[in-house]
This record gives structure tokens, sequence and C-alpha cells, in this order.
């Protein structure tokens, strides 16, 4: 009984973690896209493997008394079987929201007037757009002087320029 209630504490615990992690996750879809949906039903499966312990430690010795001891230890493995295999997905899920691409997810406000196709050069944020101090306030680049005469042949007909012997 004493190892069944600390193991529930232990599992609510790490519950507790991973309801964190769903948040998180899907506070970042904005800014991680794909990865971040991965991340999040990684941390939903390995809730899900969670609360399927706690059910599994709490139903164990009615378990033991329907299937009887000699067939308990067969059932138990496909108990722990099942169980490892929920867990693999979720930390799989984990492991490729680590890798995956960082493609962040597109709201509508940024899509309208673009074009569908091709490159695009993406667009300064909204917040470094009101970051950026006033033109009058910036600093000015110095007057570039007036390009000198090229030595050689210069042409009377273009403006600006001057013939030197005349």
């Amino acid at each position: 009984m004493l190892s069944q209630v600390l193991y529930t504490i232990l599992a609510l615990l790490m519950s507790g973690l991973l309801v964190v992690g769903v948040v998180l996750t899907a506070k970042a879809k904005a800014e991680h896209g794909r990865a971040a949906t991965l991340g999040m039903f990684g941390c939903f499966v390995l809730l899900f493997d969670q609360l399927y312990g706690i059910v599994r430690i709490w139903t164990l010795s009615s378990l033991i008394s329907a299937v009887g001891v000699d067939a308990v230890n067969i059932v138990l493995f496909v108990i722990d079987a099942i169980g490892m295999l929920i867990t693999a997905v979720g930390v799989g899920l984990l492991i490729w929201a680590v890798v995956a691409r960082r493609t962040p997810a597109q709201s509508q406000g940024w899509q309208q007037g673009q074009p569908q196709h091709g490159w695009q050069q993406p667009q300064q944020p909204e917040w470094q757009r009101q970051s950026q101090a006033p033109p009058e306030w910036q600093p000015q680049s110095p007057p570039q002087p007036s390009p000198s005469p090229q030595p050689g042949w210069q042409d009377p007909e273009r403006p600006g320029w001057q013939n030197p012997q005349g």
C-alpha cells in the first residue's frame, strides 16, 4: 500500500511536469511551428503513460487475484510491454521535435497581401519597426563629394561633365 502511494505521488509529480511541457510547447507553436507541435504530442503521450502506470499499480492486486499467480507473469509482461511502447512513442516524438526543422507557423495577418508563390523577402516584425528611432533621429551619412573629372576624353553633350579643353 505504501509503495502504491509513493508511486502515485511520483507519477503525479511527473504528470505535473508534463502538463507544464504541454503548456510551454503550445505557447511556442507560433515561433517553432511543427517542432513545438511534435513536442506537445510527445508530452501528451508521456502524460498518458503516467496515467496508465497509476492505473496499473492500483489494479495490480485485483489483477493477480483474477488471473492467478501462475499466469500473472505473462499478464504483467504484456501490460509492461504496452507501457514501454507508449513511453517509446512519447520519447520518440520529443526527440523528433528536437531535431525537426523550426518552421514557424504562419499567421493569417502575415499572409495578407503576400503572393503564395516563390521566395519572398521576410518582412520586419512590427515590434522591431516600433523600436527603431524615427528617421530624423538616425545618424546621417556625410555628403559624398561629387566625382572629380576622369582622365581621358569627356563627352561634352552629357550634363554634369565638363570638357577640360574648353
